[in-house]
């Protein structure tokens, strides 16, 4: 998050400058992504994403239009993510707590009309954006559940559309979209980096270094020591830029560097989000105008205010304050947010993730108090305080033996280059630093029986599994260390996960091998499932070693030497994992089980678009999961999008459509990324999704361990590729990195089926509605294609279940009613 209310607040005092984008010609431009998507979804754009899920279909369209321009004016933009929070940030978002409170203030004040609301004028209770959008999304669903009621005896078969927002005033969070960005990035040759921790600091250190040239970032730039100028906005339709000159901001201000760093974390910022006493009881949106007032009249220091009024200081680390700070103490998340400051770890070009320390200190002579002792920064360049005769050169901070109390426990360097490639998506090395995996509510609040037994049910299924593969390769600490998981809609009852394995995973699954040397070979689940049919009647003798790839003399001859081979021999490991694939090394036994024979015998014969093998691998392993079948419905009964009218004439084909709207929740539709989605929604679908959603996260999860575990362990040669190898051979191949596709194809149909029912089977007015609700003509100009299309998928998904039903993997009347309810979409498609 930026500086609370600043940005605003320059723009007011004419502080915001403005320059023609044509005058960055040929430099190195570094972009933090949090700060850019921020401005690319406004708070009123992709109001309707939490309902639907998936990628922003706008996202894309807005890359692709500033890359252009970039390209144009000769800019290389470099591209930093956001990488894991630091103490304060992960107190302030209840990663503790996996956001109970904020989910369960959402249901109690979500429904009450002008109370607390997030678009009051005041400083409301809600702080954080995740205590808005976790309130607006509930308030959402109730207004879309009170209006489906309301019309239940109108609406026949012209579909509603929802009244509220599931968006307000809230930013979207592109580490939720980080691994799409990345791919994304990789395709369009386009530079990027995870920084270990906070992206402005990494940015900071890249230009100081002559990496890149200039920073195009977000408010909190200011509060860096040595930099001078930043970009804070890219007006591309005018084709300027906006930029911020720090000594001019301060000689504005009439304000000393400290003074502005002391402003800064008490109104809220990135390193300390909080807004800290005496300024709760402010306007947001005017918090620095008052703290810069009380500064100049009344010399107001805010540390020194903390001091002197420490009435909550008797809370642990980790716990929620009323202000919703990470501690009970405003002192110390103050003290932690100046020290992340001065002590923050960055990705070096050795490769090391070291403390970004610079050699001189920022001092003010006129500061009469000792609070330079706790906010002074450091730097070795010209200087940016607006007083430069009150400088003074001398030794650099020492790097206190505490860090880990306010930035976070240290992981072995060679996991943060993993998390720097996007590799690893990082959530499982937080959950090692910090002893909690968060279980925070999907999309359409998580309320279903089935989707927390899915939760349950992680636990042995992958997370023990996950969490033993990345620590028995690292230090002792971390193997002995306990580690909890921890669900919103029960923070109390934390589940202690396992993490010590005799043997462990790795040790078990070493002798499981794929080495088939095959170069320039991109890894697919296509390419692998084949391999192994190809190898059907020899399995044990292909991918069992007489000896581990690794042994204590060191890597034999047969290390790992292609990325196909590094990649499918993780893929292999995952599917012996999920009891695909029956191990026995003593045997030198791999035989597929009943579950791996569909998958062998049934992906074989497939002809479709390859991203829908690992599509259907994950419904594979959500119907081995048998918390719920395709056609039941979840519990407690949610309202479906039908109309009451269209359940009670037609319940068997009602039945029908559920089954074939969770069957294309898997179904990427091919819609052009040049319209905001402002169409209906369906809960029901959208709940179905998120259960996969929640299987694919989870099972990208598992193949980052097992890969990381797999590298760790020197199984593949490292130096037999290169930097940009590791991305476009390895990343980009990773599988279930990517969301899965939005709910508008389900609903499409859902709502092309209803008006079929309704208007005596006609095709071409079904499709008439469909074309005008979803606005195609802009999105999907092809949409008899798409449907054509989405008939093949579902006639393959037809063919997949009633193999199931013949092993008895699925109740021989689960597949009867899919067959039906496939072969009646079928015809409405056909028809004519």
């Amino acid at each position: 998050m930026p500086i609370t209310s600043l940005e605003l607040f320059l723009f007011e005092r004419g502080l915001v400058g403005s320059h023609p984008i044509e005058t960055l010609k040929g430099t190195t431009l570094g972009i933090d992504v949090n700060h850019y998507v921020s401005r690319l979804l406004s708070a009123k754009k992709e109001q309707f994403l939490d309902a639907i899920g998936g990628f922003p279909t706008s996202l894309k369209m807005y890359l692709e239009s500033d890359l252009k321009i970039f390209r144009e004016c000769n800019i290389t933009p470099v591209f930093i993510f956001n990488g894991s929070a630091t103490v304060n940030q992960l107190g302030y978002n209840s990663y503790f707590t996996a956001g109970a409170e904020e989910a369960a203030a959402a249901v109690s004040l979500g429904t009450t009309s002008g109370v607390n609301s997030p678009t009051s004028s005041g400083n409301s209770n809600f702080k954080t954006n995740k205590e808005l959008m976790y309130t607006q999304r509930h308030k959402a669903w109730t207004q879309w559940t009170n209006l489906m009621s309301n019309n239940q005896g109108t609406y026949i078969d012209q579909p509603l559309r929802p009244s509220e927002p599931f968006r307000y005033n809230t930013t979207i969070d592109a580490k939720r979209y980080q691994s799409d960005l990345i791919k994304y990035f990789i395709q369009h040759n386009i530079t990027y980096q995870v920084a270990p921790f906070t992206s402005w600091v990494q940015l900071d250190y890249l230009l100081q270094n002559e990496f890149i040239d200039a920073i195009y970032g977000p408010t909190d730039c200011l509060m860096l020591p040595n930099l001078d100028k930043f970009i804070l906005g890219m007006e591309f339709p005018n084709k300027d830029f906006r930029f911020v000159d720090k000594n001019r901001v301060l000689k504005d201000f009439q304000i000393s560097y400290n003074e502005f760093i002391d402003i800064a974390m008490a109104v809220g910022n990135d390193l300390q989000p909080s807004t800290l006493p005496p300024l709760q009881i402010y306007p947001h949106h005017k918090l620095f105008d008052v703290a810069l007032e009380m500064v100049l009249t009344t010399g107001t220091n805010f540390y020194a205010y903390q001091l002197s009024n420490q009435l909550n200081n008797s809370g642990m680390p980790g716990t929620a304050s009323p202000n919703g700070s990470s501690t009970a103490s405003n002192t110390l998340d103050y003290q932690r947010g100046v020290a992340s400051l001065r002590h923050m770890p960055v990705l070096q070009s050795n490769g090391r993730v070291e403390v970004y320390a610079t050699d001189n200190v920022m001092k003010d002579n006129d500061t009469s108090d000792d609070k330079s002792s706790t906010t002074e920064g450091s730097g070795n360049k010209k200087s940016t305080s607006p007083h430069p005769d009150s400088l003074d050169s001398t030794r650099p901070y020492p790097i206190p033996n505490d860090a880990h109390e306010f930035v976070g426990q240290r992981l072995p360097a060679e996991y943060y280059y993993y998390k720097s490639l996007g590799l690893a998506s990082g959530k499982l090395f937080d959950s090692i630093t910090t002893g909690i995996y968060p279980e925070e509510p999907p999309l359409d609040g998580g309320v279903s029986d089935s989707y927390r037994a899915l939760i349950d049910k992680s636990v042995d299924t992958f997370k023990n599994k996950e969490i033993n593969l990345l620590t028995q390769q690292i230090n002792r600490y971390f193997q002995m260390k306990p580690i909890k998981q921890v669900r919103w809609y029960s923070p109390d009852n934390k589940v202690q996960l396992t993490n010590r394995v005799t043997p462990s995973i790795i040790e078990q699954l070493k002798n499981v091998v794929v080495n088939t040397g095959r170069e320039n070979v991109p890894f697919t689940v296509y390419e692998f499932i084949k391999l192994l049919n190809d190898n059907i009647n020899d399995l044990s003798a292909q991918f069992i070693t007489d000896k581990p790839i690794i042994t204590p003399r060191g890597p034999q001859e047969k290390q790992l030497k292609s990325t196909f081979d590094l990649l499918s021999t993780s893929f292999l490991r995952l599917l012996i994992q999920l009891e695909f694939f029956e191990l026995d090394l003593s045997k030198k036994l791999l035989k597929p089980t009943s579950w791996g024979s569909i998958l062998l015998k049934f992906f074989s014969s497939l002809q479709l678009n390859e991203q829908y093998y690992e599509h259907l691998f994950i419904l594979l392993v959500f119907l081995q999961s048998k918390v719920l079948s395709i056609s039941e419905e979840t519990r407690p009964n949610v309202r479906s999008a039908l109309s009451d009218h269209t359940l009670r004439s037609y319940p068997q084909e009602s039945k029908y459509i559920l089954i074939l709207t969770r069957l294309l929740t898997l179904f990427q539709l091919d819609q052009k990324p040049t319209t905001i989605y402002h169409g209906p929604i369906d809960k029901m679908t959208l709940i179905f999704r998120e259960h996969l959603d929640f299987l694919r996260e989870n099972l990208n999860d598992m193949f980052e361990a097992l890969l990381v575990s797999s590298l760790t362990s020197n199984e593949f040669d490292r130096l037999s590729i290169t930097n940009l190898e590791w991305q476009t051979s390895i990343v980009q191949n990773m599988p279930f990195k990517c969301n899965l596709p939005n709910t508008v194809m389900a609903m499409m149909m859902e709502f092309f089926l209803q008006k079929y029912l309704h208007n005596g089977n006609s095709k071409s007015d079904a499709l008439a509605l469909v074309a005008t609700e979803f606005s195609t003509y802009k999105s999907v100009p092809n949409l008899d294609e798409q449907f054509d299309e989405s008939a093949e998928y579902l006639a393959k998904c037809g063919d997949l279940i009633n193999e199931m039903a013949a092993l008895k993997l699925v109740k021989q009347e689960e597949g009867e009613i899919s067959s039906k309810a496939i072969q009646f979409a079928l015809d409405a498609i056909t028809e004519g």
